[in-house]
């Protein structure tokens, strides 16, 4: 396992590779050194985080239960630029009755950015949670292009 932190426009960020695969993004609050990541690993993985490209295509190693998978993977298949509710995230994961489940799976997500938790919201279209907080994912979701109300409603 290799871990790095990197300094982005979203503040200090720590990267977990096991292999060539990411296995974790998360925030740091402190910068670590890490082992070395060839750079046609990481170049992906921080074009995404400073939203110069998509998290598609980008290998991760998940670990959880099959149904938080599933939820992961559907979160994948939001395109930049759109944003669905947890219950259709649920019924993407296979299992239209489990909007509390896939939305707990959004908050337990493992390389949050790369697998855009931050594009799905209420039902209502208001913003929900975000584990790193709502001013980073009011600034992911305006990168891309979405209008949110001052009350953090998608407009």
């Amino acid at each position: 396992m290799t871990a790095l932190t990197i300094d982005t426009s979203l503040g200090l960020i720590k990267l977990v590779f096991e292999g060539r695969k990411l296995t974790r993004v998360e925030q740091a609050s402190s910068k670590e050194e890490g082992g070395q990541v060839p750079d046609e690993i990481l170049k992906p993985v921080i074009d995404c985080i400073e939203g110069r490209r998509d998290g598609a295509g980008i290998p991760v190693k998940l670990e959880g239960s099959e149904f938080q998978i599933k939820v992961w993977e559907a979160m994948r298949q939001v395109p930049p630029g759109q944003v669905i509710s947890y219950s259709d995230l649920a019924k993407r994961a296979g299992n239209m009755r489990a909007t509390r489940a896939a939305a707990s799976a959004c908050g337990q997500n493992p390389c949050a950015i790369v697998i855009p938790c931050h594009r799905i919201v209420r039902r209502d279209r208001g913003l929900g949670g975000f584990f790193w907080g709502l001013d980073i994912k009011r600034a992911l979701l305006t990168r891309e292009g979405i209008q949110i109300s001052h009350d953090n409603y998608i407009v």
